[in-house]
């Protein structure tokens, strides 16, 4: 009786794993809208040297950064004001499609800005003083980016 329940069970397993092995589930993918790859080389820059792109923050303002062709400086232009700063920059690329991005306006703002070209997500600081009494004021905005060109 004891051959006969062992026997059973190893055909159980054995079937069990034969079901599993047959029917197996299918393979996850990611959507098109969120491959990095169907994003094609323009919406993923390499690097920004000589792109425009457009920045739109959640509290409704932004503008439109051009960055020089050496990498060097960029031209901001303020979507709201039509104010126009060019300033030297630093892009540092975090990885393919990301640069945390830093210039000085020329009123002493310091802003650095975490730029995605993958999900198109923008993560910026604002440093600045509000006047030579007081430190400096440190203010975070996110929002959207893009390039235009």
């Amino acid at each position: 009786m004891g051959r006969i329940i062992g026997a059973l069970a190893l055909v159980a397993v054995a079937l069990a794993a034969t079901g599993c092995v047959a029917d197996p589930p299918a393979p996850q993918k990611v959507s098109k809208s969120h491959a990095a790859a169907s994003l094609g080389p323009a919406a993923v820059p390499s690097d920004l040297d000589g792109k425009t792109v457009q920045l739109t923050y959640d509290s409704g303002s932004g503008g439109t950064v051009t960055f020089a062709g050496d990498g060097k400086s960029l031209t901001f232009i303020a979507a709201d004001t039509g104010r126009k700063t060019t300033s030297p920059v630093a892009v540092v690329p975090v990885e393919a499609g990301i640069f945390l991005v830093t210039w000085t306006e020329e009123n002493g703002t310091v802003i650095s800005q975490i730029q995605d070209y993958k999900t198109g997500k923008l993560q910026a600081t604002f440093s600045r003083r509000a006047d030579t009494e007081t430190g400096f004021v440190i203010e975070s905005r996110t929002g959207s980016v893009r390039l235009t060109d």
